[in-house]
């Protein structure tokens, strides 16, 4: 469990040596209102361990928090409690499968994927053409690794350090390293990538995915899942691509298909009746007549949402 008593310091981007510009104070009762407000449900008083504050590299625009305290295991616990919190599946999960199958049959028996932050192996599950001795799934969650090794994956409750000194993990020996919505949560993403690109074999490649910050909405609604004590870090292409180069490694990126209408009716819905709630349709329409000139003042902004106007982005970094 993390402790409050961690000394802040002075804030430092975890990508480069200037001094970072500040953009916010977020104190602990707001966000514990904010994570009520979200679930309808409050939280642990000490699911909020401290005050932070929102600060942005000068060089990248990554934008992260301090103290870099991650959430405690009151927190996650919490959260797991909702159903909402695992998606089961992402876009991300298919778009690297696909990837992945075709390099399979070139590697044969010797491909090897390491998932890392793996939860309960949902990614994994969908890699039917590898054999289960080839996955290999870490997460610091002892629960979600023991339902990997009953799926049959080669699990360990660990970090890759951890892994690698216990003899579980192999450094450089993985064909495909993987790693969803994990980065934002830790809080030295430098070291964490660096450890990401050491279990992988040389020739081979990582695929990393976050949310990409600011998110659509983002402009409009505050967004608490996209803040301490659950997101470390914000990230966006200009970050990444200064990541890829300190670490010595190909960079490129991908988005889903995102939609300017969608994006619009999300945002709407957000500030008019908040998350987890759906209307049905006839109140929708009714909603969307009424307040049609706000709904147009939001398509403009969504439609200057640039470069990326997807939510999520999944980078892949190759290992020379």
């Amino acid at each position: 469990m993390n402790t409050a008593s961690k000394p802040a310091g002075t804030p430092q981007s975890p990508l480069s040596s200037l001094p970072p510009k500040k953009i916010r104070d977020l104190p602990r009762a707001f966000l514990l209102e904010r994570l009520t407000n979200y679930y309808s449900v409050p939280p642990p008083a000490t699911a909020v361990e401290c005050d932070y504050s929102l600060w942005e590299c000068a060089e990248t625009g990554l934008q992260f928090a301090w103290p870099m305290l991650p959430g405690n295991t009151v927190f996650y616990r919490w959260l797991a409690g909702f159903e909402s919190y695992y998606p089961g599946s992402r876009w991300e999960y298919r778009k690297t499968r696909a990837f992945l199958e075709p390099e399979r049959a070139a590697g044969g028996e010797n491909f090897k994927v390491l998932d890392v932050g793996c939860g309960q192996g949902d990614f994994l599950q969908s890699l039917d053409f590898v054999a289960n001795q080839n996955k290999f799934a870490l997460d610091l969650n002892e629960p979600a690794v023991q339902e990997c090794r009953r799926r049959g994956f080669q699990s360990f409750c660990g970090t890759i350090e951890t892994a690698a000194a216990a003899g579980f993990l192999q450094l450089a020996g993985y064909s495909t390293v993987t790693s969803f919505h994990c980065l934002e949560h830790v809080e030295d993403p430098l070291a964490f990538v660096r450890s990401l690109v050491s279990a992988t074999a040389p020739g081979g490649r990582v695929f990393i995915s976050t949310p990409y910050s600011p998110m659509s909405f983002e402009a409009d609604w505050f967004d608490i899942m996209n803040h301490p004590p659950h997101h470390m870090t914000r990230w966006n292409l200009v970050a990444y691509r200064r990541l890829a180069e300190i670490l010595g490694v190909r960079m490129r990126w991908l988005v889903p298909p995102s939609s300017v209408l969608r994006r619009t009716l999300n945002v709407f819905q957000l500030l008019r009746h908040g998350p987890n709630r759906s209307l049905g349709k006839a109140a929708q329409l009714k909603d969307l007549i009424i307040h049609f000139p706000a709904l147009t003042r939001l398509y403009g902004k969504q439609k200057r949402r640039q470069p990326v106007g997807a939510d999520v982005i999944l980078i892949e970094l190759t290992v020379p």
